[in-house]
């Protein structure tokens, strides 16, 4: 028994939906990561000496650049996920994950093989303090991500949800790195990268429940 559809009625129910701009949920992010970088200023000062040589240590440039590059990434590949799209490829957040990871492996060496104790470069009143602004200001970002998402149709919640937490705790903690007087591969290596490590696994686990559909 063969039925016939009405083909124009039915489209007269449909409404245009406006594309999703990936650029406009950019720019949101980096304005208020830039935002809660002044914050961080106003309320905590600039880091130690940072008008003067030490804001060129190289730790302190190679911290930064690895944040920027780690962060831009991440948060493309986030955006982007609102749009699913056939052949289109997301795996740059890796590659800078994988270069963030040096500093990491570098700090467990350093702290192996160098003289000073460990707990004298740990310095934790102000790796609380890296901590929980870090955090702090990565989960805001994170709700605005996941907002943005659920605007979308994620095809992986999980992947989103890792991405989302990654670029919220990466932007978090360079908000924060510009009152962070510390310049230690130890001291870095361990609360920032815990930091972000934190974040991500918030993003893995509570971001999919909110953006399956």
């Amino acid at each position: 028994m063969s039925q016939n559809f009405d083909l124009d009625s039915l489209a007269e129910e449909l409404e245009p939906v406006k594309p999703l701009n990936a650029n406009g949920a950019i720019g949101g992010v980096v304005f208020l990561t830039a935002v809660s970088g002044v914050l961080v200023v106003s309320t905590l000062g600039f880091r130690d000496r940072f008008l003067d040589a030490t804001a060129t240590d190289p730790m302190f440039l190679v911290r930064t650049g690895l944040l920027v590059v780690l962060g831009a990434a991440s948060l493309t590949a986030a955006t982007s996920m609102a749009r699913p799209a056939v052949g289109t490829s997301r795996s740059g957040w890796r590659w800078a994950a994988m270069a963030a990871l040096t500093i990491p492996v570098a700090a467990a060496v350093a702290a192996l093989v160098s003289r000073t104790p460990v707990a004298e470069r740990l310095h934790p009143v102000n790796g609380v303090e890296c901590l929980t602004y870090s955090i702090g200001i990565g989960l805001m970002l994170g709700a605005v991500l996941t907002w943005w998402l659920r605007r979308g149709a994620p095809t992986s919640p999980e992947r989103a949800g890792t991405v989302t937490g990654l670029a919220a705790g990466s932007l978090g903690a360079l908000a924060y790195s510009m009152h962070c007087p510390h310049n230690d591969i130890v001291y870095i290596g361990l609360w920032y990268s815990l930091a972000i490590a934190l974040t991500t696994v918030a993003g893995r686990l509570i971001v999919p429940h909110l953006v399956r559909w």
